[in-house]
């Protein structure tokens, strides 16, 4: 159980990793227009913690929110450094408490949790730069920022279907599903 543990965390940190690459390399003003800037909407470190809250492990949910945040931080180098930490850490929260009342087990609670979590996540920046009074092109690296709301979410809709595949073949989810059907099945009071 334990070195299962150690492996999936290891498999937390390498996502993460590659999706602050991802998500730098795609906000970078260098990008050509076209697909490649398009993808630049997409939150790709969000991605990571929604689908680590929807594992059902609060603590791995935070820890990988608030790693999500420091990378974020960290590879921007903004001035408000610990929001973005703030913001995945509620959208890993939101997406563990979402995991906790419904089996998420479908692709309908799958996406109202990036719907809900994208929401969170953009809702706490906004509200912390504007408390800071920091510009506003922090976040939406220079674009507009309804633009970066409407486009960010159903940017990361779509992404998510597609990632979300490829992090349950990764994390062998089918697995896990299956004893939590068999708990469940074991719990159920017999008539």
């Amino acid at each position: 159980m334990e070195k299962e543990s150690r492996g999936s965390t290891l498999k937390i940190a390498i996502s993460l990793f590659v999706a602050a690459l991802i998500q730098t390399q795609l906000a970078s003003p260098l990008v050509p227009v076209g697909f490649a800037k398009w993808m630049g909407y997409v939150d790709w470190l969000l991605l990571v913690v929604v689908y680590v809250g929807l594992q059902r492990d609060p603590v791995q949910a935070l820890l990988t929110g608030a790693a999500a945040g420091i990378f974020q931080d960290a590879l921007t180098g903004g001035t408000g450094f610990g929001i973005s930490g703030l913001a995945y850490l509620l959208a890993a929260y939101v997406a563990d408490r979402i995991a906790a009342w419904i089996v998420v087990d479908n692709m309908l609670v799958r996406f109202s949790t990036v719907v809900v979590g994208s929401l969170v996540s953009t809702s706490v920046r906004l509200l912390f730069y504007r408390l800071l009074q920091i510009e506003l092109p922090v976040l939406a690296g220079g674009k507009n920022v309804v633009a970066t709301l409407v486009f960010g979410l159903f940017a990361n809709l779509i992404v998510s279907v597609l990632l979300y595949i490829l992090f349950d073949r990764l994390f062998k989810k089918e697995s896990a599903v299956r004893v939590r059907r068999m708990e469940a099945r074991r719990l159920r009071p017999k008539l």
